[in-house]
């Protein structure tokens, strides 16, 4: 089977609260029966899909999508489309739009189980740095269409009122509005490796495994999305100085 294949394009903008993004992304990937109900549990049929970032809406959404039955005896009838989950496909995509430290905090609600990074007797931020987080987060999550107050509640560890309450204050202190974050959000990032890390040990062959995703395009997907950072954050600089 083919490997998935997620390209971003566009010239790179600044989300607040300064994360680079790419605005489209075109993806190649495969369904099966967890994602179109109306497969059976052996078939798996092709997809293709583009995804544009909205600034009125402030996430991705899905301007094109198709489905190859490839070798499944499957009609795409309408009613096979009914059943099918286009944007839990798709969303897989969205991670090839940001930059790899941004990709690391997208999947820290998979802590969950664990409790959030709060189950780490190591992780103690200043109250700054777990605003800021909570900033983070909250947009990602948004971007890609998520709940982003469970996001930031089962990233963290936070109770959902608990979560409530930091995302207020991190609105309040700028995070949500403005793109002027952009080297402090990288080293609250730069803090964080060491939870990804260990979420990488413990669920990284699983997440590839889900999405046909061999280590190697893995990581050439982050590494090409690196070479954009800079050019992003200088560019935002030089609008900011005119």
């Amino acid at each position: 089977m083919e490997d998935s294949v997620f390209t971003p394009s566009g010239t790179s903008i600044i989300v607040p609260p300064g994360i680079p993004l790419r605005p489209v992304v075109r993806g190649r990937t495969f369904a099966r029966t967890n994602d179109i109900g109306a497969l059976e549990d052996e078939q798996v049929v092709r997809v293709t899909f583009r995804l544009e970032y909205s600034e009125n809406t402030g996430c991705f959404e899905v301007a094109a999508f198709g489905i190859d039955r490839a070798e499944s005896p499957v009609e795409v009838s309408g009613a096979f489309l009914r059943t099918v989950r286009v944007h839990a496909i798709a969303r897989i995509g969205i991670l090839a739009a940001i930059p790899s430290w941004a990709l690391e905090l997208a999947q820290l609600r998979n802590l969950h189980a664990r409790g959030g990074l709060r189950s780490f007797a190591e992780y103690d931020p200043s109250d700054e740095e777990a605003l800021l987080l909570t900033g983070l987060l909250y947009r990602i999550a948004e971007i890609s269409g998520e709940n982003p107050a469970q996001a930031v509640a089962e990233s963290i560890g936070l109770k959902q009122r608990t979560a409530t309450n930091w995302i207020q204050r991190a609105r309040t202190a700028g995070y949500l509005t403005s793109t002027d974050h952009g080297k402090a959000a990288r080293r609250v990032a730069k803090a964080i490796e060491p939870f990804w890390s260990a979420y990488i040990r413990e669920s990284g062959a699983e997440f590839r495994a889900r999405h046909n995703l061999t280590e190697e395009s893995l990581r050439a997907l982050i590494e090409r999305e690196n070479a954009a950072v800079d050019e992003a954050i200088a560019r935002e600089k030089i609008r900011g100085d005119h």
